[in-house]
């Protein structure tokens, strides 16, 4: 059913109809359980790079380099690195002393199994990551990487890449590995109960920071209101709440409520290349009939900021000259006469879970984009069914998603979302030849121009239309040490 505009603005007061429940402390915490949205599809890094699967890799795993929670590049598994002066050669040098959850040590060859099953197996979800590398090799504890093209934030494309153990993975092979794999993060994979709980240890070896408590246990909870439900009950210690959800929690006085402005953003999609959408017209149409002001204030309780373009401020390569669209809904009218549209639905596909109120969002855009006069059906997808369509880019007309760059750099999302023949239909040889122009670009503040000049391009041709970069609100029981960041991630150490 799609909203009507009355239904919309009280959608807000029937969504906040909550019942606070009574909190359960502990004392002398030594084990924190946290939701994660969704359960992830594989264990295994290499197969599985959704946002509920990164949680746990982030404490399970070590990458070559990190970003912390203010966005820089910092040392993990690689203690130092250098580029070479055309940026087509990254050495980085494997730090001593680290060791998997199985006590063997990490080397190099770990790290080049890991790199070369990433770019050579046809299944792998890090492949798109690593385009741009030629080839690996290693002297001694030095890990060199020989690029196709100058590659300015390489460093950070690193932080991508969980290092796996090569004889753990050839021991135990595929399916066991994805089950219960080892790392060498500050935590090591206790159990994972299908449709439950992932159980994690801390790893007492670990060469860094060590775990904030012995045991983590992450919990796939998908619905919204069961995760606030479950904080203040004490079922959960940490869990993502949904905009409506924030002010019950408030006021239920179980558990605090923290605030981190993310580095999502959560656009419409258009799949330029059917009959209808290839029209700028009508996509520009589209854009025009969004009321991002709405959406943000009423459906989303004013959690949620309109988003100018595909990154949020918060990310390398922001540009605060691009204003949001603003809404105008007799110019969309005209622009959709002017593109000869005929009144063929045309499909709205979005997951079913992992955005904030994603079905409520879909059909505030479904009513949007009627009271313009174009035909939207909705077609709401499983979260994975929906993430095999996109990397397939076989998605076949509007779509909703996100992303969120854990590399906190414009660089990703745009070779993914724009670059010609990845997962979006920009198909555009000005934005690739600028996107070859800035990852060969060593100086940020021309780096950071031509990234601009790209969005500024998409913003002219509508390739997407932005909705609204998020601020993660977190309900955490008192009794809880832990802080959030803007990528979304919960780390505990």
């Amino acid at each position: 059913m799609i909203l009507s505009r009355r239904t919309l603005l009280a959608t807000t007061t029937a969504l906040l109809a909550m019942t606070a429940l009574s909190p359960a402390f502990a004392a002398d915490k030594t084990s924190v359980t946290a939701a994660l949205v969704a359960e992830p599809v594989s264990l295994n890094p290499i197969y599985d790079t959704s946002l509920p699967a990164l949680n746990v890799f982030y404490n399970v795993f070590d990458q070559l380099t990190g970003i912390d929670a203010s966005g820089a590049v910092v040392p993990r598994l690689a203690d130092a690195w250098a580029a070479s002066e055309d940026l087509k050669t990254w050495t980085f040098n494997l730090r001593e002393g680290a060791t998997f959850h199985d006590g063997s040590p990490v080397t190099a060859e770990d790290v080049l199994f890991t790199y070369e099953t990433a770019m050579t197996d046809k299944t792998s979800r890090l492949g798109g990551y690593l385009s741009t590398v030629e080839s690996i090799s290693a002297e001694g504890n030095r890990i060199i990487f020989s690029l196709k093209i100058p590659y300015a934030p390489f460093d950070r494309q690193a932080t991508l890449i969980p290092i796996i153990s090569k004889a753990a993975f050839e021991t135990m092979g595929v399916e066991a590995y994805a089950r219960k794999p080892i790392g060498s993060g500050p935590y090591s994979v206790e159990n994972w109960a299908n449709s439950d709980t992932i159980t994690l240890q801390r790893f007492d070896a670990y060469w860094g920071n060590k775990g904030t408590y012995e045991t983590v246990i992450f919990q796939p909870v998908p619905d919204e209101t069961t995760r606030a439900n479950s904080v203040q009950s004490g079922d959960l210690d940490i869990a993502l709440l949904g905009p409506s959800s924030v002010p019950a929690v408030e006021g239920s006085g179980s558990a605090k409520v923290v605030h981190q402005q993310s580095n999502r953003v959560v656009y419409l999609g258009f799949n330029a290349t059917t009959a209808q959408l290839s029209n700028a017209k009508l996509r520009k149409a589209a854009d025009l009939a969004l009321d991002r002001q709405l959406l943000s204030s009423r459906l989303l309780n004013g959690a949620a900021e309109p988003a100018s373009q595909l990154v949020a401020p918060v990310s390398f390569g922001y540009s605060p000259d691009i204003a949001p669209t603003t809404y105008n809904l007799d110019q969309a009218k005209a622009l959709v006469a002017e593109a000869g549209y005929d009144g063929t639905a045309i499909p709205l596909t979005y997951p079913n879970t992992g955005l904030p109120q994603i079905d409520q969002v879909a059909q505030a855009i479904a009513f949007f984009l009627g009271e313009a006069g174009i035909t939207v059906t909705l077609d709401p997808q499983e979260a994975n069914t929906f993430s095999n369509s996109w990397f397939s880019a076989s998605l076949g007309g509007f779509y909703l998603h996100a992303f969120a760059p854990s590399v906190m750099d414009a660089d990703l999302p745009f070779n993914m979302l724009l670059r010609s023949g990845g997962q979006g239909y920009a198909n555009n040889a000005d934005i690739d030849a600028l996107l070859d122009v800035q990852v060969g670009t060593a100086a940020q503040n021309a780096r950071a121009a031509t990234l601009a000049q790209i969005s500024t391009i998409v913003t002219e041709n509508t390739f997407y239309a932005p909705l609204f970069v998020d601020t993660y609100s977190y309900a955490v029981t008192p009794d809880v040490e832990w802080s959030p960041r803007p990528d979304g991630m919960i780390v505990f150490n």
